[in-house]
């Protein structure tokens, strides 16, 4: 995975504050390469929350989805399309200097969050889950130890399904959990967003595939296979 300079991924607008505790690059291991890379983006959608939260301490339902790159980068996209759609067919409340000045700020704002998404996505890797009985459909990405489940994600639920990340490439042509899958915990929802955490590993690149498992029933649900 490429290591971005923080200026890359933060916009000069972010408070100093956070641009003082941003990583410095370093060249000993792996280990402090993706240690690097976690912190730079942290950093980046700790500012998407600033955005929204400004000086108050509590958390929003809106922040903690903005952590995800890929619901983040679906929403600021939305908002900057509609922004533009305002200019474009000159809406009257344009007419209005101050409010015409805060169409400019946002979208400028939300273009920036849209442009950290991105990157943190190019870092990771990515797929989309297939059915293979059931269906099942919807983008995923692993990056700096999170599982992140898009917003079109959609599969016919069971009561027991988990989230397993594993090394094997079809978990159709072995034995299921096999030595390497990690159980990232009980399916949180059957539709949307959501986020599973995901235990430190030596080579985050050779797990390259999620599987979605019956617990109870020791049934493949379905699966998706990332990469770069």
């Amino acid at each position: 995975m490429k290591l971005h300079q923080p200026s890359q991924l933060l916009p000069e607008s972010m408070p100093a504050a956070l641009h003082a505790q941003s990583p410095v690059a370093c060249s000993h291991g792996n280990g402090s390469l993706r240690r690097g890379m976690k912190h730079s983006s942290l950093l980046a959608f700790s500012w998407c929350a600033l955005l929204l939260a400004g000086c108050g301490n509590q958390t929003t339902a809106l922040e903690e989805l903005l952590r995800n790159p890929l619901f983040a980068e679906r929403y600021a996209e939305s908002i900057v399309d509609r922004l533009v759609e305002l200019e474009i067919v000159k809406d009257p409340v344009l007419e209005d200097t101050a409010k015409k000045a805060y169409l400019d700020t946002e979208r400028k704002k939300w273009l920036e969050v849209t442009r950290n998404a991105r990157q943190i996505q190019r870092d990771g890797m990515e797929g989309n889950i297939i059915s293979i009985g059931d269906f099942a459909k919807g983008d995923v990405l692993y990056v700096q130890g999170a599982l992140y489940f898009g917003t079109l994600f959609e599969i016919d639920p069971l009561p027991s399904l988990h989230i397993y990340l594993t090394t094997i490439v079809d978990p159709r042509e072995v034995t299921f959990p096999d030595d390497t899958a990690m159980d990232l915990g009980p399916l949180q929802s059957a539709y949307g967003t959501q986020t599973y955490t995901v235990p430190t590993v030596d080579n985050p690149l050779l797990y390259r595939t999620v599987v979605l498992w019956d617990t109870e029933f020791e049934r493949l649900h379905s699966f998706g296979q990332l990469s770069k």
